[in-house]
């Protein structure tokens, strides 16, 4: 297959005609990092736009793909980074920011020319993740280092971003809260650092079991904070007072798997993506299982959900980008997906 072209995979299975069944409906097979095709990339990176028509992912062939989730045509290859792309988040007007191990994050405002996005490059460490900052007018940066890094994009100029220091220097996460109020981040060393933005006091430290945390996430409402990474649970953190940390988290306990990446769905449904290879929807407020999404053979490195909770977009370290339609009212309990049955390709 020439390097310009992207498979897609559409699944044909029982489940897709089922409203109560989450279906795999699309899978996405980057090319092979040389002429050959030989070892597709590594996916570490993806992001769904807030009205749903775009899907990004980026991982170590150092390159962002652009796809229109519908049917999988890829819209934009985007070869700016020098190394590893390791996140990617949309703003809700459609500007893609991604970071990447090469000191970078990017700003990519995607036009309907696919051959010029315009793109601002801001100068940072060696970066694991990035969020934007609820109103769009900022984003925020973690990696290796010990600072957070916090930019205001409303200025005309590149300025200096703000600095707060982290608990480690090795920072894989960083989360906003949906109101703006709170920020977290979390590494190596376990301890989720908390600030109040609105507040002149100092950071907050909620500490974990001492393993490396990989992923963090608010529920929509902001009224949980989600962590998860190499211990055997999810940890929640419920605001109390208008407050996070005042008591001792739940757990939801997924072993034997290590946790890679998190997504909150709606209030309560909470997707979680593991070295199992598998998806499992969980439902924060009873902590029972609701679901198993099961079709990468990798593990799962990132989570993406589409703003109306009804899409949830995977990637792999076995190379694909998977594209998922969820119903969450009308999920089974304890239920097991099945793989697909059928995959022609184009």
């Amino acid at each position: 297959m020439p390097r310009a072209l992207t498979t897609l995979a559409l699944t044909l299975c029982a489940g897709a005609v089922l409203a109560s069944s989450p279906a795999e409906r699309l899978v996405l097979q980057l090319p092979g990092l040389d002429e050959n095709q030989r070892r597709s990339p590594v996916i570490t990176a993806v992001a769904i736009s807030a009205d749903g028509s775009k899907i990004a992912a980026g991982g170590d062939d150092h390159q962002v793909r652009v796809w229109n989730a519908a049917d999988g045509a890829e819209l934009h290859t985007l070869q700016t980074h020098g190394d590893w792309v390791r996140s990617a988040r949309f703003a809700g007007d459609g500007r893609l920011a991604t970071v990447s191990a090469d000191h970078t994050v990017c700003l990519w405002k995607l036009t309907a020319d696919p051959a010029e996005p315009a793109v601002r490059k801001l100068a940072a460490g060696a970066l694991q993740a990035v969020a934007w900052r609820p109103d769009g007018a900022g984003l925020a940066t973690a990696g290796f280092g010990d600072s957070l890094r916090m930019f205001d994009l409303t200025t005309g100029h590149e300025s200096a971003p703000e600095e707060r220091p982290c608990a480690c220097e090795d920072t894989r996460a960083v989360a906003y809260s949906p109101d703006g109020r709170w920020i977290a981040a979390a590494g190596r060393n376990g301890i989720i650092r908390m600030w109040d933005l609105t507040a002149s006091g100092g950071p907050r430290d909620l500490p974990t079991d001492g393993r490396r945390v990989r992923a963090l996430v608010f529920s929509p409402d902001g009224e949980v904070l989600a962590a998860g990474g190499d211990g055997p649970a999810v940890r929640l953190w419920r605001r109390n007072d208008n407050d996070f940390g005042a008591g001792a988290p739940d757990e939801l306990l997924v072993r034997p798997g290590m946790i890679h990446s998190l997504a909150f769905l709606d209030e309560q449904l909470l997707a979680v993506g593991d070295t199992q290879n598998e998806i499992t929807l969980w439902d924060a407020d009873t902590r029972a299982e609701r679901y198993v999404l099961k079709g990468h053979t990798g593990t799962v490195a990132a989570l993406a959900v589409s703003a109306d909770g009804r899409r949830i977009v995977s990637g792999s370290f076995d190379t694909t980008v998977r594209v998922w339609d969820i119903d969450p009212a009308r999920l089974p309990v304890m239920s097991t997906a099945a793989k697909p049955t059928a995959k022609p390709t184009r």
